[in-house]
C-alpha cells in the first residue's frame, strides 16, 4: 500500500512512467529493497525528487538544503557526527521552547529520533531531504576545516572601530605598516584564506582591488570563482602581510614584485609563489599554490591512452632527438615533463633540467632555475650545464633562436632533449622552429615526437548522472565523430563535493605526432602546415577533438568541455 502511493504520486508529478515503475517494482520483489531505493538505482528518479515525492507521502516538510545553506555552530554540537552518520541527519534549527528541527533521510526511524531526543533534550519536529545532500551538509560542517567561510565572513564583517588605523599611506612609516600586517584580524584573514585553497584544491588566489572594494577569486579546475573578500580598509595590511612571507619589499609599491613562501597544512608542505602588480587602486596580488603531494608524477595518470603511453614510454628510450609538448599557457605541458622525467628517472643516467621557475622538486633529478636579472637566461644555463655530462636534457620552454639552437645541437650530439613550445597544435610546432630561425633540415634531424594538450574538468563522480547532451552540442560532436549519436552522455548535477560545479578535477587531452620519414620529407621540402597535418592524420593521429570526445564517450568529461578547449577545431 504504502509502495504503491508512493508510486501513485510519482505519476502524478510526471516524474517516472508507468513503464518505469512496473520495472521497479518488479526489482523491489526480487532485492526487497525499498522501492524508493530501486527507483534511484535505477536512474529513473532524481534524489531530491524521490524526497520531495516521500514529503508529500508522508506529509513531512521537504528541506532545501541548497548552496546558500549554513548549519551554526551550536546546532553542530547538539548532534555528534557519529550519529549524525549512522543515521544520516542533521539538526537544522534550534527554536524556542527547546524544539529542534531534524533534517532526515528516513523521517520514520524512530530509532535515529529517540537517540537525538535523549542526546539534546529537546522536542523533534522532523523534515526530509536527500541522503547526498544530507551527507554532503555533514561533509561542510562537521569536518575540520568547516568554518572557514563563515570565519571569512565573520572578518569581511569586523565593526570599523576594529579596524580603524590599519589603513594607512606607507608614505614613510614601515614601521607602522608592519606592526598592521601583524595584528590578528589580518594575520587570521590570510591563514584561513590559505587553508581553504588548499581545502577547495585551488591553483590561484587573486586579490583585486578596486576603489572602494577588494575582489578575491580562486581557481579551481581552471575556473576563477569569487569568494568573501575582506574590508577595502585590511587590505593593505593583508598585502604587507603576504609580502612579509614571501620576503618581499613592503615599501615597493610601485614596480612589479615576486617572492614565495610555504607553509604545512595537515603534514603537506605548500609552496605559494607571489606575484605583485601596481595597479590604479592598489597592488594586485596573485599568489600561486603549489601543493606538491597533487603532482602527477606517474605517466600512466596523465591522460594518455594505452596505446599512445606505450609509444611515448618507447620514444623516450631513444638515445638522442627532441620531444616536444605544445599548447597554450596552464594546459599542464610542465605536468607531463615531469611524469616523463620521472618515468626516465634511474640511477645511471645524468638527468639535469632548467627551468623557469621550478615549479616542483623530483628527488633524483638535477634541477637548475633561470635568473635572468643575473644574466642567467635558457641559452647560457644549457651553455654551462652540457659541460656536466648529462644525458637527458629538460629545458622548460624553447623561447629563442639561441636555446633553439643548443637543443638541436645537444641533441646531435646525443642527448635526449625534452621541451615545450607555444603552438596551438602538434604539427605547428615544426613551422614554429622554423620561424625561430631553425634550419628545416635541423629540424626533420632533431625532432621525435610532437604532442600538443589541453587540460578539460572531469565529470564528479559524487554527482555523474546520464544527461542527454544540447542540441548544438550533439551537432559539434557528430560533425567529428558520426557515430556518436548512440553514445550515453554524462553531466555532474552539483555537490558539495565538487562546489556545486558538477566537475572535480582535470585530465588531459592529446594530439600525439611522432615525426615519420614522409614528415620529414614535407619538413625539408618546405610543405605547408596544412598539408602536413593531412599526412600526420592519415599515419595514425588524432586531432585534439578527436581525443576529447573518446574522453566524453567513456564518461570522463562533457562535450561542453572538449568544446571550451577546442574552439574552431573540426577535427580535422
Amino acid at each position: 500500500m504504502v509502495e504503491s502511493k508512493l508510486g501513485k504520486i510519482l505519476i502524478q508529478k510526471g516524474l517516472v512512467t508507468e513503464h518505469q515503475l512496473g520495472q521497479a517494482i518488479a526489482r523491489h520483489k526480487e532485492t526487497g529493497k525499498m522501492l524508493g531505493e530501486v527507483l534511484s538505482e535505477l536512474g529513473f528518479v532524481s534524489p531530491d525528487n524521490l524526497a520531495r515525492a516521500l514529503s508529500d507521502q508522508f506529509g513531512i516538510p521537504f528541506f532545501e538544503l541548497g548552496d546558500d545553506f549554513r548549519l551554526e555552530k551550536a546546532e553542530v554540537k547538539l548532534v555528534p557526527e557519529t550519529v549524525a552518520r549512522r543515521y544520516c541527519l542533521i539538526p537544522v534549527k534550534k527554536e524556542a521552547g527547546l524544539v529542534i528541527t531534524l533534517v532526515m533521510k528516513d523521517p520514520l526511524d524512530v530509532e535515529a529520533i529517540d537517540t537525538v531526543r535523549s542526546l539534546t533534550k529537546m522536542e523533534i519536529r522532523k523534515a526530509i531531504s536527500s541522503e547526498g545532500r544530507i551527507l554532503a551538509m555533514i561533509d561542510k560542517f562537521y569536518r575540520q576545516e568547516a568554518h572557514l567561510e563563515r570565519d571569512l565572513q565573520d572578518i569581511a564583517e569586523l565593526p570599523p572601530e576594529v579596524i580603524t588605523g590599519l589603513d594607512v599611506e606607507i608614505r614613510g612609516n614601515e614601521e607602522q605598516l608592519m606592526v598592521n600586517a601583524n595584528d590578528a584580524p589580518v594575520v587570521k584573514f590570510v591563514n584561513l584564506l590559505l587553508m581553504q585553497a588548499v581545502r577547495d584544491r585551488a591553483s590561484d588566489i587573486h586579490f583585486e582591488p578596486g576603489e572602494k572594494d577588494v575582489t578575491v577569486r580562486i581557481r579551481v579546475d581552471g575556473r576563477l570563482r569569487e569568494i568573501t573578500p575582506p574590508p577595502k580598509a585590511l587590505y593593505q595590511a593583508i598585502a604587507t602581510r603576504i609580502k612579509i612571507l614571501s620576503n618581499m619589499d613592503i615599501a615597493e609599491r610601485r614596480l612589479p614584485l615576486d617572492g614565495r613562501f610555504k607553509f604545512k597544512v595537515s603534514e603537506r608542505i605548500i609552496d605559494v609563489r607571489v606575484s605583485s602588480l601596481p595597479e590604479a587602486h592598489g597592488e594586485k596580488l596573485v599568489l600561486r599554490v603549489l601543493d606538491r603531494t597533487a603532482l602527477i608524477v606517474d605517466m600512466k595518470d596523465i591522460g594518455l591512452d594505452e596505446v599512445m603511453l606505450k609509444r611515448f614510454q618507447t620514444i623516450l628510450q631513444a638515445p638522442h632527438g627532441i620531444i616536444l609538448v605544445t599548447g597554450p599557457t596552464g594546459s599542464g605541458k610542465t605536468t607531463t615533463l615531469y611524469a616523463a622525467l620521472n618515468y626516465l628517472k634511474d640511477p645511471a643516467w645524468n638527468i639535469q633540467t632548467v627551468e623557469d621557475p621550478i615549479e616542483y622538486l623530483i628527488p633524483g633529478i638535477n634541477q637548475m632555475q633561470i635568473k635572468p636579472k643575473i644574466g642567467l637566461d635558457f641559452a647560457g644555463a644549457l651553455r654551462a650545464i652540457l659541460r656536466q655530462d648529462p644525458d637527458m636534457i629538460m629545458i622548460g620552454e624553447i623561447r629563442d633562436l639561441e636555446t633553439a639552437q643548443i637543443a638541436m645541437r645537444s641533441s646531435l650530439t646525443g642527448h635526449l632533449v625534452l621541451s615545450t613550445l607555444h603552438t596551438n597544435d602538434a604539427p605547428s610546432a615544426l613551422w614554429r622552429l622554423k620561424d625561430i630561425g631553425i634550419e628545416t633540415f635541423l629540424i626533420a634531424a632533431t625532432i621525435k615526437l610532437v604532442i600538443s594538450q589541453r587540460l578539460v574538468r572531469v565529470i564528479c563522480p559524487h554527482c555523474k548522472a546520464a544527461v542527454p547532451p544540447h542540441e548544438e552540442e550533439l551537432a559539434y560532436a557528430t560533425s567529428i565523430l558520426p557515430e556518436s549519436t548512440g553514445w550515453t552522455f554524462y553531466r555532474g548535477a552539483g555537490c558539495q563535493k565538487c562546489l556545486n560545479t558538477g566537475y572535480r578535477g582535470r585530465t588531459t587531452i592529446f594530439e600525439y605526432m611522432e615525426v615519420t620519414d614522409p614528415i620529414r620529407e614535407m619538413v625539408v621540402a618546405g610543405t605547408g602546415s596544412v598539408a602536413l597535418r593531412r599526412l600526420a592524420m592519415d599515419q595514425g593521429m588524432a586531432p585534439l577533438a578527436v581525443n576529447g570526445l573518446r574522453k566524453v564517450q567513456n564518461g570522463v568529461t562533457t562535450i561542453e568541455e572538449v568544446m571550451s578547449v577546442c574552439a574552431g577545431d573540426a577535427g580535422i
